[in-house]
């Protein structure tokens, strides 16, 4: 039963006050974290000229930040249950902001790689803390959905980041500067409202600290990677997405337009959090299948658009991926984080998003290898042949029936008492 604020004693009136106002404050600090990672996107094309960059190293910059969020899982995995999720999360902003600040002035390959590995070590400290923080602190009415709002703000930061740059690249004589002093600016507001609100772990559910990796649920292994795939198959394309849609559009539709990349990747990652957002009440099995098929189709759409070098459906392609990206990750977190107690939630959490950058990475990083060997066009055409295989495998080892909502956590955010069966895992 709803029970009415007014209703509320004035103590229990503060504390849900304060538990919201904390919520969007994570949020929202996730969101500009996470924008700071694609902010650099439309820059890229610059950064090769200026830089003398090949397509090579262009991809080295992605796979630098994604060994930076790997890292950051694994060496601060065990960091927030012994000392709080708020302290990691302040770690967190403090290499967004030192990332601000070397790119400010880049001057060399070193220092982008600098720049992109405190970028991605600041995502990858917010990923797991921060989804886990916006179950902890969400409030009764929204707890069911606390993961969705994660995820959404995850990737509304991921579209954010590249359309803020592209709008900022048309009306700034010094986009390159005049981008992250406007971030650095926010990221110290979110530091002083995130010192405000309040921490999501009580000192008596706290753990001794004793560090220890990431790892995967003890049961129903098969299913966890499968959902692991399927993330892995929509990230891998977002990377493609970000990483090489200014060469693409340089080579083989003419555009030397940054803005135009910036708007392309960031309609991919808005359409994400759109679905994301607008259709959380699709149940989970309805949504992944739904997911699933949005992303093996954009890819199939996204080697038609370069096969007929037609710009439209390459941006068709983007929105596409986007759509199913979202349908399918906001599920698969809302499972996995569900799945598990509360003491073992982050170390699984992380453990996901290490499998699934990883994953990601991989495809990416081989595209420039292949387009030394087969061309631009040929290498992407393969790369969606790979993602569309891991989408695939990813459905068949989750296969046998799907948990509800409820199965895999209460419609409130709680966890199961149980230990973790393989149907808690399937769709």
């Amino acid at each position: 039963m709803t029970v009415r604020t007014a209703a509320l004693p004035r103590s229990e009136r503060h504390t849900l006050r304060n538990r919201k106002f904390s919520f969007f404050v994570t949020m929202a600090a996730l969101t500009t974290v996470i924008a700071s990672t694609t902010m650099p996107t439309p820059f890229y094309g610059a950064y090769s000229r200026e830089l003398r960059l090949s397509n090579l190293q262009v991809t080295e910059v992605y796979a630098i930040y994604a060994f930076g969020i790997v890292a950051a899982l694994v060496l601060f995995n065990s960091f927030s249950g012994a000392f709080g999720r708020r302290p990691l999360l302040l770690i967190g902003l403090a290499c967004c902001l030192a990332s601000d600040i070397v790119f400010l002035d880049v001057r060399s390959i070193g220092c982008l790689y600098a720049a992109r590995v405190l970028s991605g070590l600041a995502a990858g400290v917010f990923m797991g803390t921060a989804t886990v923080a916006a179950l902890e602190l969400a409030p009764e009415p929204m707890k069911k959905h606390a993961t969705v709002w994660a995820t959404a703000a995850t990737v509304f930061g991921l579209s954010l980041g590249p359309v803020y740059s592209g709008i900022i690249t048309g009306v700034s004589a010094h986009p390159e500067r005049d981008v992250y002093l406007g971030h650095l600016v926010v990221a110290a507001a979110a530091v002083l409202a995130l010192l405000a609100s309040a921490e999501p772990l009580p000192r008596d559910r706290r753990v001794p600290f004793a560090w220890s990796p990431p790892v995967p649920p003890s049961r129903a292994r098969r299913e966890f990677f499968g959902l692991s795939l399927i993330g892995s198959s929509g990230l891998a394309a977002f990377g493609l997405l970000a990483g090489l849609t200014p060469a693409i559009l340089g080579q083989i539709y003419s555009s030397r337009s940054g803005p135009a990349a910036g708007l392309i990747v960031g309609g991919a990652f808005a359409a994400s959090a759109v679905s994301q957002l607008l259709l959380r009440d699709i149940a989970v099995p309805r949504g992944m299948r739904a997911g699933v098929t949005l992303v093996c189709a954009g890819l199939a759409i996204l080697a038609l658009g370069v096969l007929t070098k037609s710009e439209p459906v390459y941006v068709t392609a983007a929105v596409t991926i986007g759509l199913g990206q979202g349908l399918t990750m906001s599920r698969v977190v809302r499972v996995v984080s569900r799945s598990v107690d509360a003491a073992r939630r982050v170390g699984v959490v992380n453990f996901f998003y290490v499998v699934v950058y990883t994953g990601a990475a991989i495809p990416v990083i081989a595209v420039p290898f292949l387009e030394d060997l087969a061309g631009l066009a040929n290498s992407t055409y393969l790369f969606c042949g790979f993602s569309l295989v891991l989408c695939l495998a990813g459905r068949l080892l989750t296969r046998d029936g799907a948990a509800s909502p409820q199965e895999c956590g209460s419609a409130q955010g709680a966890v199961p008492a149980r230990a973790v069966s393989g149907r808690d895992l399937r769709w």
